[in-house]
């Protein structure tokens, strides 16, 4: 992804001030061990996007048992965690992968399950529910 040289400027000046200022008072006056950790649950290269203004969006998605969702085409590219259930995606490649509750997948800008076909369902008997995380072009 291109990140533009303000950008970079700012994320170089968030690392600078912590460095000097170091963690917040409440960091330091807990004595022990840490009270939080940090995991990288997923991390996909994006390459270059088309130039223009992009959002990020958050959206909770609840896929009831038997739901399913028809082929649609993404706008941007985007991270989904899975909370609860599992979902099934169909993949324009011709796969299909379940992703149970704790882990994550990417979907790519554009089209990325075949034409025609449903693009993912809910074959639990519990609801699926699906933290997305994407980028879309401003409108």
């Amino acid at each position: 992804m291109s990140i533009s040289k303000s950008h970079k400027l700012a994320a170089v000046s968030l690392v600078a001030a912590i460095a000097i200022l170091g963690p917040g008072p409440s960091m330091a006056e807990q004595p022990g061990p840490p009270k939080y950790t940090m995991d990288t649950l997923q991390e996909v290269p994006l390459g270059e996007l088309p130039p223009g203004k992009w959002d990020m969006k958050a959206i909770m998605l609840v896929l009831e048992p038997g739901g399913k969702i028809p082929f649609h085409v993404h706008k941007g590219p985007g991270l989904r965690y899975v909370l609860e259930g599992a979902i099934t995606i169909s993949w324009k490649e011709g796969k299909t992968q379940t992703f149970k509750a704790g882990s994550t997948y990417f979907e790519g800008q554009g089209a990325n399950h075949p034409a025609g076909t449903i693009s993912a369902r809910n074959d639990g008997k519990v609801p699926c529910r699906v933290v997305i995380v994407e980028l879309v072009p401003e409108e």
